[in-house]
């Protein structure tokens, strides 16, 4: 439908817990198209980014768009199932802020989602590596959690700008 604007770190609406979304009366299919248009758009600009989830439109409910690797599609009510003991290292940062910094922070490895799709129907899925650390970080937005609650190293903490300059080829 539209780009939107992205709700940045500060606006209480990213704290907010969200509502289980609903289907059949078409009313999200506006903030489904939003989601989609406003997270390509987003790729455009920054070279980077696999997912957006509807409270950084304003959209209190539990949904995300996610493109990354080949593969595009929404997940609604998702719920992270079992999670890996597993945990790795990532660089995690965020369209809420602009994409302006990123931190190091840890996460589980692998998760398994049960979510509706776009049809409202049941799926259960089993992320790992890339996947695994978008869906969480998607997921924490729907619960009001940023990747900032994460941060356990505050030196860790790096500009976009200088990640870019001298880090990025060092990320894997």
């Amino acid at each position: 439908m539209a780009v939107k604007k992205v709700l940045q770190f500060g606006d209480p609406r990213l704290r907010a817990k969200c509502s289980r979304a609903s289907f059949g009366s078409g009313s999200n299919r506006r903030i489904m198209l939003d989601l989609r248009d406003t997270l390509l758009n987003l790729q455009k600009i920054h070279g980077k980014g696999g997912g957006l989830a509807a409270p950084q439109l304003g959209c209190l409910e539990r949904i995300i768009f996610v493109s990354a690797k080949g593969r595009s599609f929404y997940i609604f009510n998702p719920r992270i199932t079992e999670k890996s003991k597993r945990m790795f290292n990532v660089w995690d940062f965020c369209f809420s802020n602009n994409a302006s910094f990123l931190a190091r922070i840890s996460r589980h490895y692998r998760v398994t989602v049960e979510f509706q799709d776009e049809n409202g129907e049941n799926q259960r899925e089993t992320f790992s590596g890339y996947f695994s650390e978008l869906f969480q970080h998607e997921i924490d937005h729907l619960n009001g959690v940023l990747f900032i609650d994460h941060i356990r190293d505050p030196s860790s903490i790096v500009m976009m700008e200088e990640w870019d300059r001298q880090l990025k080829h060092k990320q894997h």
